[in-house]
């Protein structure tokens, strides 16, 4: 057998192994969440409640500030004011707030990490959240693959 023949079979061995295990399940949501956050102070915000809603494209955040003023976002002004604000910006507080309830854990894919008492405005919020969206919110399962799949994005490497 040629010396370098034992590495490539290795090497192949290895891509594919890990090629396969690279292959996921990620989830959906079945269901939506309005989610009501409150400034507890100065560019503070806390959850309030959390209303499940039949439709994905329900799902709201509806922000409170304590100048009495109040806004609402859909789901996908949310994901685009995410996406294009940095995490420290003023405009992005609230959803960062938002994210760290079952919103985020539902509708921004933050599987493995459920919601902290600590996010929400008191203890009764928390679990009026925990007892009523946690318990009926339901997501699917859909598998995905790809060879070297990071982050939602493929690795996969062309050319020489």
């Amino acid at each position: 057998m040629h010396p370098t023949r034992p590495l490539l079979l290795f090497v192949v061995a290895a891509g594919l192994h890990f090629g396969l295990l690279r292959c996921t399940t990620e989830s959906e949501p079945t269901q939506g969440v309005v989610t009501t956050v409150r400034e507890v102070g100065p560019e503070e915000y806390k959850i309030a409640s959390e209303q499940p809603v039949a439709n994905v494209a329900d799902s709201r955040v509806i922000v409170d500030r304590m100048s009495g003023s109040s806004d609402t976002f859909t789901l996908a002004e949310v994901k685009a004011i995410q996406q294009t604000e940095p995490d420290s910006s003023r405009t992005s507080r609230p959803f960062r707030s938002a994210a760290l309830g079952y919103f985020g854990f539902m509708m921004l894919n933050r599987m493995g990490r459920t919601p902290s008492a600590s996010a929400y405005t008191n203890q009764a919020a928390y679990q009026r959240a925990t007892s009523t969206t946690g318990g009926s919110l339901s997501r699917t399962s859909r598998a995905r693959s790809g060879f070297g799949r990071s982050g939602g994005t493929s690795t996969r490497s062309f050319g020489g």
